[in-house]
């Protein structure tokens, strides 16, 4: 299809669909000459998926740029070079955090909760209740976590309801994804899987710390900003 075409398809104008080929966000149409262009409709989903992550996800282009790579090439995901290491370190995390279920219910009565929060959390993919009406232990944690936040003073009232609080959940499944495509391309073929997977159990707490003093880190820089900007107004 010619770019008027692409244009229609994907609801997106040429001056910024070339500039997403310029960043790499789109492949290079085939060309039959040099002003001549044809595009296809791996364009067209690309587009629109970026528009999407925009849209919906308020996510930057560079993180959209890593998610559509990684979902070109998951080769990291391959099995072959660990075959034990998903199940055993599965097993570890779970053991550690609490693989117990727990009833809905009996959270809902302990946080002093309702139903509509249960629903708001499990619809944005911060939680996931079974079909039994339980959760894991690790997501009562979190809705407990979540509960805390808003006895702070991040109430629904201010605004922060469970979908204003998405990006963190797009932050974690990014981030992970690429930890995970770093580790196995670095460790595959180098390592013993014993020695990964006692690297890859020990890492989640350290990294876990490092993301951490990362993250306090940038908010002490922004506050600084901040006050920067507020003395060049004054």
């Amino acid at each position: 299809m010619r770019m008027r075409d692409l244009e229609k398809a994907s609801g997106v104008g040429r001056e910024t669909i070339r500039y997403y080929i310029r960043e790499g966000l789109l492949p290079e149409p085939d060309r039959a000459s040099r002003n001549s262009a044809s595009y296809s409709e791996a364009h067209v989903t690309r587009l629109k998926a970026i528009k999407r992550l925009q849209e919906e996800r308020f996510l930057p282009l560079a993180v959209i740029r890593t998610l559509l790579d990684a979902e070109d090439g998951d080769r990291w995901l391959a099995p072959q070079a660990f075959p034990m290491l998903d199940a055993m370190l599965a097993a570890r995390l779970e053991a550690e955090g609490g693989n117990a279920r727990v009833p809905v219910a009996d959270v809902i009565a302990q946080l002093d909760i309702t139903d509509r929060e249960i629903a708001d959390q499990q619809g944005i993919g911060m939680i996931s209740v079974a079909g039994d009406g339980t959760i894991a232990a690790r997501d009562a944690a979190i809705l407990k976590t979540i509960h805390e936040l808003s006895d702070i003073g991040f109430s629904e009232e201010l605004g922060f309801r469970g979908d204003r609080m998405r990006f963190y959940i797009d932050f974690v499944e990014w981030v992970t994804t690429q930890e995970m495509r770093l580790f196995l391309e670095h460790t595959a073929g180098r390592v013993g899987e014993a020695q990964a997977l006692d690297m890859a159990e020990r890492g989640v707490a350290v990294i876990n710390d490092l993301l951490s003093q990362l993250r306090t880190r940038a908010l002490l820089r922004k506050l600084g900003e901040r006050r920067r900007i507020a003395n060049d107004n004054g």
